[in-house]
């Protein structure tokens, strides 16, 4: 199940509609990399977050997570830092994600 304001005070915003929105500015990895991820991977997610249930937004942050485990249609992830502006998600928290949901694959210099 994907993360939801009433249970984890954050959702992620989706990439593919942000892409499809802005072209030209927001570029987004190829939708088959996406959909290929493999455990280990690092992605970076857009996380919308608020502190309390019905709270306004109080932050807005791109964040690297890696993939601890491939389900069907979506991803299992492991936040691989804390956010600056809120604490409702920490480093280390797990949670779903889909494919339209990734910005950017962290990919070593070969």
């Amino acid at each position: 199940m994907l993360p939801t304001y009433e249970v984890d005070h954050f959702v992620l915003d989706n990439a593919e509609e942000l892409n499809h929105q802005c072209p030209d500015s927001f570029w987004i990895p190829d939708q088959l990399k996406r959909e290929s991820l493999e455990v280990g991977a690092l992605v970076k997610l857009i996380f919308s977050m608020e502190e309390t249930e019905g709270s306004e937004i109080t932050s807005v942050e791109r964040m690297w997570v890696e993939v601890v485990q491939v389900e069907n249609d979506y991803y299992v992830g492991k936040i691989d830092n804390d956010p600056y502006g809120s604490t409702c998600v920490k480093c280390g928290t797990i949670f779903s994600f889909k494919p339209c949901h990734v910005i950017d694959i962290y990919e070593e210099d070969s």
